[in-house]
């Protein structure tokens, strides 16, 4: 099972890095749309270290680090004060 998991994260990946859209790369894989995107919800719940979209930010990122923004299309705006760009990252696949 962790194998077929590790396989559909990995074309997951490869997706948001082709440009290509959902249908077309299912296409040119052999899969059906409705399956990737189970695959894709499962990434991103994975990505953000739940099910419930939130990533903990403990009290140690409170120091003097820089802001760093990350404004959402639908205009939320949150603010981490840590230049830890992984965290960033995960925090921006979300959206």
């Amino acid at each position: 099972m962790k194998e077929r998991r590790d396989y559909m994260f990995t074309l997951v990946r490869q997706w948001r890095e082709s440009g290509l859209t959902r249908q077309e790369f299912c296409l040119q894989h052999g899969i059906t749309l409705s399956k990737f995107g189970y695959w894709i919800s499962r990434w991103k719940a994975d990505q953000s270290g739940g099910d419930n979209g939130f990533i903990p930010m403990g009290t140690a990122m409170l120091g003097t680090a820089p802001v760093l923004s990350v404004i959402y299309p639908n205009g939320v705006r949150l603010e981490v004060r840590s230049a830890d760009l992984g965290l960033l990252s995960r925090l921006i696949a979300l959206g």
